[in-house]
């Protein structure tokens, strides 16, 4: 039988929690419409306002040799949460070159993520998921 001391116990209750406390980011769901890519949580849960009432969304080209670039950025204040699509923040499909993978990142409260394409098909445009580690999609 092991008996842990109460030191013992502290640090590996503090581990878990910091552990269980440090999650990364949550994912972002994303649809296309006319002139907009509509990004939006779909998680009422984890969505809430920081003590400011602001958030952020922040578009980047997918680049791994010279870092995170934001291509497209804007602050929202006192505006309805975008957890369902009807709310949803509204980034203009110009922010975005064809084939071309983005990261696209929701700061609130906690941070939602993900990546994407917009790419063409049939004369029709449609939002990919790269593969991972790609720039690109085909």
């Amino acid at each position: 039988m092991i008996r842990l001391s109460s030191k013992s116990i502290l640090i590996l209750t503090t581990g878990c929690l910091l552990n269980g406390c440090s999650q990364g980011p949550l994912p972002l769901e994303v649809t296309l419409h006319q002139d907009y890519v509509c990004a939006f949580t779909n998680n009422p849960k984890k969505t809430h306002y920081s003590f400011d009432n602001k958030f952020l969304i922040f578009v980047a080209k997918a680049d791994y040799t010279n870092g995170y670039k934001s291509t497209y950025e804007k602050e929202y204040s006192n505006v309805p949460l975008p957890i369902e699509e009807k709310d949803c923040v509204k980034i203009p499909l110009k922010a975005f070159e064809k084939n071309v993978a983005y990261d696209i990142t929701l700061d609130i409260y906690k941070t939602f993520d993900t990546r994407i394409c917009v790419v063409e098909q049939n004369n029709k445009l449609e939002i990919r998921e790269p593969e991972p580690g790609e720039t690109t999609c085909k």
